[in-house]
């Protein structure tokens, strides 16, 4: 597997059942049958090609493996304990998570952007949210969120940049926000950006520089 996915994996916990939605080549799946995480999983891709690939990877695996052409958790014969979810943006998440009628009791999620909406999204459907950091690599930041059934509750802080990392302030978020100052000051020392474009990025900056 990538570093990506041995981060994700490595914030799955021993589950009965597993889900790994928009599998892709299902790599954590194979993991997690391998290194005894799990007894049985479903993989999942909207894309019946995307799919083959991860079947063509488990075709040993006999009846411990359900394959499911479906978006999200549409059609599953049934609702694994956990569900995995890396690989697609915020938003893809929130879509899924809105749609499912029943969602299992443990999410582990990498959204690649739009973190926010997926943390508000978890509250808002009872989740309890346990780990939620950002991590690089191979050149890209990417956020990690755990989170199982139950209340939770989030500052408008935590919600844009993570719990964890406003409270560890990490080396990879730490980095990622740096980036972005760096931008922001490129557009507020700019002399052909608009004049609501600088105000944004001061507003912006202002935030920035106070969760610092």
């Amino acid at each position: 597997m990538t570093e990506r996915l041995e981060i994700v994996f490595s914030h799955i916990k021993k589950t009965e059942s597993l889900a790994d939605v928009g599998c892709d080549h299902g790599y954590i799946a194979k993991a997690c049958l391998d290194r005894g995480v799990t007894n049985s999983v479903i993989i999942s891709d909207v894309s019946s090609k995307s799919l083959q690939k991860a079947k063509e990877l488990l075709k040993n695996y006999g009846d411990k493996v359900v394959p499911v052409v479906t978006d999200g958790f549409t059609g599953f014969p049934f609702i694994p304990e956990t569900a995995v979810i890396a690989g697609m943006g915020g938003e893809e998440i929130v879509h899924i998570l809105l749609g499912a009628n029943t969602l299992p009791k443990r999410l582990v999620l990498a959204p690649q952007k739009n973190s926010d909406k997926v943390r508000r999204t978890l509250t808002k459907k009872g989740y309890k949210i346990e780990k939620d950091f950002t991590f690089f690599s191979s050149g890209k930041y990417y956020d990690l969120i755990t989170c199982s059934v139950g209340k939770d509750s989030y500052t408008e802080l935590e919600y844009l940049f993570g719990r964890d990392n406003l409270k560890d302030k990490g080396k990879a978020f730490i980095d990622k926000i740096n980036k972005e100052i760096e931008l922001l000051n490129g557009v507020i020392n700019s002399e052909t950006a608009s004049a609501s474009s600088k105000a944004e990025a001061l507003s912006r900056l202002a935030v920035l520089k106070e969760i610092l």
